[in-house]
């Protein structure tokens, strides 16, 4: 195990102290608003300390956790549940980082990166309706008919456009297309029999055939 130098120790006595007191803040208790200002303050006193230390995906999330700290207090509101377990999955996150950078080991971003992508999934969820919520407003919703209020429509006295035929009361409706069709048959058949297929033949002679 490498020996640690004064940089390391300092950020991760630094980190140590910012995880407890996130964790105390809103983990371990129910959050309000005097304890979310607790923990926004928490961000700004570590940022300040270690500002001159290079350790990226720590301070990627870090920089998470204080833009949900001041949406919310912007805001006046709380963390729900889904954020404040995202809160506590972040702060583990860190304190295994804390280890990681003691250790001079590499940082797993790809990992990290997952959990950012978790943030913004819960950031883009925040306004919507839970799924049990909705199963809920559905059963207390008594069934009601969607066609209620329309009028009463009684076919028995009203003609029904789309099944009627538009060429009922024309009496000459068909009469031309049978014409056509009886001429150019007509036409046809007088031609079929005046056609001589023997036409274009020389004439026969009555007398027979001779041999020179």
């Amino acid at each position: 195990m490498a020996e640690k130098t004064s940089e390391q120790q300092f950020f991760i006595k630094e980190a140590e102290i910012f995880i407890d007191r996130i964790r105390n803040s809103l983990c371990m208790q129910k959050p309000t608003l005097s304890l979310l200002e607790d923990s926004a303050q928490a961000v700004t006193t570590f940022k300040g300390a270690t500002a001159g230390i290079e350790v990226g995906s720590f301070c990627s999330i870090v920089d998470r956790l204080e833009l949900i700290f001041n949406r919310h207090l912007t805001d006046q509101i709380t963390p729900n549940s889904i954020e404040l377990e995202t809160i506590e999955l972040a702060i583990d996150w860190l304190a295994q980082l804390a280890i990681l950078y003691g250790e001079q080991l590499p940082e797993p971003k790809s990992l990290v990166a997952e959990l950012l992508y978790t943030f913004d999934l819960v950031e883009s969820s925040r306004d919507a309706v839970s799924l049990a919520a909705l199963v809920a407003d559905q059963t207390k919703t008594p069934d009601v008919d969607p066609f209620l209020e329309d009028p009463k429509f009684d076919v028995g006295t009203r003609s029904v456009s789309s099944h009627g035929d538009p060429f009922a009361d024309d009496p000459g409706f068909g009469l031309e297309f049978d014409l056509l069709q009886r001429t150019i048959n007509f036409v046809a058949e007088k031609k079929k029999i005046e056609v001589d297929p023997f036409g274009v033949d020389p004439p026969l002679s009555n007398k027979p055939d001779t041999q020179v």
